[in-house]
């Protein structure tokens, strides 16, 4: 947390120590002393009630502290006594951003827009907040405005190099991540951010580089992952798979000893969701409420496991005009939650009770709950795709709260889904990742859910193999188009000229045309996947 602020005061014995007390304030903030930090900025407000500059600090201090509504409070005195200062208006979208209303962040933003600005730190704030209203194009401008002011910042060139890649200008990227490195040899992110751009080539990569690195020492285990996983893919560009793996295997290794992570936690977590919903749920469910469920005809989840495909799949759809790309929400699990809370007399001790008790919900006011907080994304009456894979977890809830919803099921060869898990490292979430052992406990198991799903509701999923597209998209596609009740659409088969950015680890693949080689790649390592592979058979699933 560092002081974006500058102060230009007078020089009374006043102002001096106003001056004094606010970089004490500060100074408990970047410290990350909260204690302290709390009752500075009480006692700073209290004492200097008129300064908008320590009511900033305090809505700052909110701000990382994930207080919302305590940040808005401060922030909107700030804006009272200083209403034309732009900083504290791009704060304020900000909180609003973390208190969930993006649409009042984007009115308080757009008006900013349209305006230049000759500090860097209110450009990278301005595109920052641009960034997760999904406004590519402005975050784009403001990053390049706040280079031209700061271009010595390597996080700068990061960012908007983040930004190119989700609108598809890969060179670009590489170019901004190699100013990045350049000006910071230890942004390890920037690495593999750069690995992950494009295929590398004998006379064009940068193992050299990244092994020069690595061989250096790399003290911080996320930081020697990334430079790993960039020399894993790099090398296996090349078709030096032994090398690879090892480099892989290093990286995974390296993130999976600083976490606490119990794979039987969410492999009983799973097991509990079959046995709560089961045959006789859904038989009784299905007679009693039907008609008093929300429909959810605008809605198309798409889901499954990380990798195996959902991107492409979503990118068919989106080609449609009808559809709207929402991207990875998490809405359904919030408005879940938020009706456990306000249905349960005393809330659930256990994720397991917390289960057994979602299956008494009234799933009417999910459906009315999830459509209301989703309403932004439907557009002239079209429908829109929500791509979290986590959704697979709640197929059933899905489905009792909105019967009209499309649910779409992406399936991928159990190896190649297993090792293309292995290879990402994921910013968040998915801890059963980083050990090929706790990978395949879990894929089993999820195996298992998604294999329920479709048996207690029959003809309610509609399951896509990630291998029949690569054999025959324009087939494939029209049978998602009318899954989803829309007309066929031919560029709906041309996916990659779908000019929408994109936010996922897929995002510079699904650019390029289908290419087949992504199947079976598993087979480069069949030696090293042999264990793997046995668990698989054991488990009586395909895998070829």
């Amino acid at each position: 947390m560092s002081n974006p602020q500058s102060f230009s005061f007078g020089q009374t014995s006043q102002v001096s120590t106003l001056e004094q007390q606010l970089e004490t304030v500060w100074g408990y903030i970047d410290s990350q002393n909260v204690s302290q930090a709390v009752s500075a900025c009480r006692n700073f407000n209290q004492s200097y009630s008129n300064s908008a500059d320590g009511w900033f600090a305090t809505s700052f201090l909110a701000l990382q502290l994930r207080d919302a509504s305590q940040a808005l409070r401060a922030i909107d005195k700030a804006i009272n006594l200083a209403p034309k200062e732009p900083k504290w208006q791009i704060h304020k979208a900000q909180c609003c951003l973390l208190a969930g209303d993006k649409k009042t962040a984007q009115t308080i933003i757009t008006p900013l827009i349209a305006q230049d600005y000759q500090d860097a730190k209110v450009c990278a704030d301005l595109a920052l907040v641009l960034n997760k209203l999904a406004l590519y194009s402005q975050a784009s401008k403001y990053y390049e405005q706040a280079i031209e002011l700061a271009p010595n910042d390597a996080g700068l060139y990061f960012n908007l190099a983040a930004i190119q890649r989700y609108l598809g200008k890969t060179h670009k990227a590489e170019v901004n991540l190699n100013w990045a490195i350049s000006i910071n040899p230890n942004d390890y992110e920037a690495y593999l951010q750069r690995a992950s751009l494009r295929k590398h080539t004998k006379d064009d990569n940068h193992v050299e580089q990244l092994q020069e690195v690595l061989n250096k020492g790399i003290s911080h285990p996320i930081g020697k992952a990334q430079v790993c996983y960039a020399l894993a893919k790099e090398c296996e560009d090349l078709k030096q798979y032994q090398q690879s793996f090892e480099y892989l295997q290093q990286g995974a290794n390296a993130r999976r000893k600083n976490m606490k992570y119990d794979v039987s936690n969410d492999i009983t977590t799973l097991n509990k969701i079959v046995d709560v919903f089961d045959d006789n749920f859904f038989r009784e469910k299905n007679q009693n409420i039907a008609k008093n469920r929300a429909d959810g005809d605008h809605a198309i989840f798409v889901l499954g496991l990380p990798r195996t495909g959902s991107t492409l799949i979503e990118r068919i759809i989106s080609s449609h005009t009808n559809v709207n790309n929402a991207g990875e929400l998490n809405d359904f699990a919030i408005q879940m939650m938020a009706q456990v809370k306000a249905q349960a007399a005393t809330p659930p001790r256990s994720k397991l009770a917390l289960i057994e008790f979602t299956k008494t919900l009234d799933f009417k006011a999910l459906g009315q709950a999830y459509t209301h907080h989703t309403q932004e994304h439907v557009f002239n009456g079209g429908k829109f795709i929500d791509k979290l894979p986590l959704n697979s977890l709640y197929v059933g809830l899905i489905h009792l709260a909105l019967p009209k919803a499309k649910i779409i099921h992406v399936k991928r060869n159990s190896l190649d889904t297993i090792f293309s898990i292995y290879k990402q490292l994921f910013t968040n979430g998915y801890p059963f990742s980083y050990d090929l052992t706790e990978l395949t406990q879990y894929y089993i198991a999820h195996h298992k859910l998604m294999t329920h799903w479709h048996h207690v509701m029959p003809e309610v999923i509609h399951q896509v193999n990630y291998e029949d597209v690569l054999q025959d998209v324009t087939g494939e596609a029209k049978k998602l188009i009318k899954y989803c009740r829309l007309d066929w659409q031919a560029q709906c088969s041309d996916f990659h000229q779908n000019k929408a950015p994109s936010t996922t680890a897929s995002a510079s693949q699904v650019r390029e045309k289908i290419y087949k080689s992504s199947a079976g790649k598993w087979r480069h390592y069949e030696t090293q996947l042999s264990a793997v592979k046995e668990q698989i058979a054991q488990a009586s699933i395909a895998f070829s």
